[in-house]
This record gives C-alpha cells, structure tokens and sequence, in this order.
C-alpha cells in the first residue's frame, strides 16, 4: 500500500498539473504542436476539452486521498 509521502507526492503532482491545465490550454497546446504547427492557433474546443480534462484531474486529486485511506483501514 502506498504511504502518506507517496500519497502527498502524487497529490502535489496531480494538482499541480490540473491548475496548469485549467489556467494555460493554450500553451499547453504550444508545447503539444510546436514542431506540428507553425503560427496556428488552438480552437476553442480544444481549450475547453484541456480545461476539463484539469477540472476532472483537481476533483480526482482531492477525491484520490479519501479513496485511498478508506481503502487500508
């Protein structure tokens, strides 16, 4: 079973990149096309798509812990 620091990090992690996604689609799109594109722009679909999939990431990042510590008892 994964530890408390385990479990921290992962939250961390987690949070840190759903707050990433949810305040930079854009460049989150930048990183994932810069050798595909050159001068384009994401679609609103896209970020919209990016910012959800960071909404779901921070609900699951603090669901995760109660999931996991309801589990080992």
């Amino acid at each position: 079973m994964p530890t408390i620091l385990q479990i921290l990090l992962s939250e961390v992690i987690l949070i840190g990149i759903s707050v990433f996604l949810l305040w930079k689609p854009e460049l989150v799109w930048k990183l994932e096309h810069f050798l595909d594109v050159k001068g384009g722009e994401p679609t609103d679909f896209y970020t919209g798509n990016v910012r959800l999939l960071g909404t779901l990431m921070l609900v699951g990042a603090i669901v995760l812990p109660f999931i996991l510590l309801a589990i080992t008892d």
